[in-house]
């Protein structure tokens, strides 16, 4: 779905299907150069702890749009400049553009000092919008607009490697595109449909009515036909899932029935946790494997099973799983749920927490929220081990050295 990223920042920046750009070349400048240059807004929390993790957050939200060419990324995380961020105040959210005209107009200059230096395709809002707010924003604007939840999907489509999560991802881009069907007056005055009206939709049957003589009816409108499009496309994503959940309950009674070289069946763990909490790392080290991590958020989007010997000898099977994040979008979880019961069916589940986080109960809250949603149960919940990561960070951290070591 990031391929129409491209028509997005292109010359009429069409934005129907979804945001795309072609990021690879065979030179990692070139691939450089072609990534997607989003200007963040993010609208002011509080306290101000929680503000500068939220801000964080969408900035490397807007660094990890990257597609992955043979399941690697061709550029490094850390050699990308931050995107150009505003905070903005947003106290009541507006129903017709969700910040008020004048945080609207000076959203837009920032955007023109920006664009002066070429550093600005899109703009991110971190918020979650309605396709009307959306729409406006474009108009006001003259840039194509993501929210929170469009690009966590497009994120979702951009590191899909395998046929498996592809299909996944797309299904939930459908859905929420299903959602932002806004028609509007074109450039040339007729009726379209997208953001800024480029994409016109006309039916087979054009403009005319359906049926034959004074029986004829009214026919089909412009967004009846994409809205019956966008269905069929997700009844055949629905059947090829379907095909992806029953061979991987298959493999999980293969398992379960033959398990080792001794008979017995092989215990599933589980690894869960935020996005880049470290569940790609600690996976590697205990299967001594070579898993492919990386700082970008959801660089792991396909699950990946690596096995493992314990001390005791006893050999069991680690499930690196996708990450979680707050506002996870309703329409990735629904999407993902094929992939998502390897959690659900696991033996034991591994909770991997990010210490270093300054919004760490959030974070923790979030993981349970986004379990219990898939249908974990609580027995599960309540035996869950926790794994606290990056430990040296906040013992490194001076403020808090005293309460470490207070309660060390």
């Amino acid at each position: 779905m990031l391929r129409s990223f491209s028509a997005a920042v292109g010359s009429s920046r069409k934005l129907l299907t979804s945001f795309s750009c072609k990021l690879y070349s065979s030179e990692g400048e070139a691939a450089r150069a072609s990534l997607p240059k989003l200007l963040v807004v993010q609208p002011r929390v509080r306290p101000e702890k929680l503000l500068q993790a939220k801000l964080n957050e969408a900035l490397c939200l807007a660094n990890s749009l990257e597609d992955q060419r043979d399941g690697y990324f061709h550029t490094d995380f850390f050699d990308k400049p931050l995107p150009p961020h505003v905070l903005v105040q947003s106290r009541i959210p507006r129903a017709d553009t969700y910040f008020g005209h004048g945080t609207v107009d000076n959203i837009k200059c920032h955007i023109n000092a920006a664009e002066s230096k070429g550093d600005v395709d899109a703009v991110f809002v971190n918020a979650v919008l309605s396709g009307i707010q959306q729409r406006n924003l474009e108009r006001a604007w003259g840039k194509p607009v993501l929210d929170r939840v469009g690009l966590i999907i497009e994120i979702f489509n951009a590191h899909a490697y395998t046929k498996e999560a592809k299909l996944q991802a797309e299904l939930a881009a459908l859905s929420y595109k299903k959602t932002r069907l806004v028609r509007v007056r074109g450039p040339g005055g007729r009726y379209a449909f997208g953001a800024s009206g480029e994409a016109e939709v006309v039916s087979a049957r054009g403009r005319g009515s359906g049926g034959q003589g004074f029986m004829s009816g009214a026919g089909e409108t412009e967004l009846q036909l994409q809205r019956r499009r966008i269905l069929e496309r997700r009844n055949y994503l629905l059947s090829q899932i379907e095909e992806v959940r029953r061979t991987r309950a298959l493999q999980r009674a293969s398992r379960k029935r033959h398990g080792d070289s001794s008979g017995q069946g092989l215990p599933t763990v589980a690894v869960v946790g935020y996005t880049n909490a470290g569940k790609s790392t600690l996976v590697s080290r205990l299967s001594d494997s070579d898993l492919y991590s990386d700082c970008r958020l959801f660089a792991t989007v396909d699950p990946r099973v690596r096995s493992a010997v314990l001390p005791s000898g006893k050999k069991v099977l680690l499930s690196d799983t996708v990450g979680f994040i707050s506002d996870l979008p309703v329409q990735l979880v629904e999407a993902f749920h094929a992939t998502l019961e390897e959690v659900v069916e696991a033996d034991l589940l591994v909770h991997v927490v990010d210490s270093s986080a300054p919004n760490l109960d959030e974070h923790h809250s979030t993981v349970l929220q986004v379990l219990q949603q898939i249908g974990v149960s609580e027995e599960k919940l309540q035996n869950m081990i926790e794994v606290w990561n990056k430990v040296i960070q906040v013992y490194n951290t001076s403020a808090l050295q005293p309460k470490c070591k207070k309660n060390c």
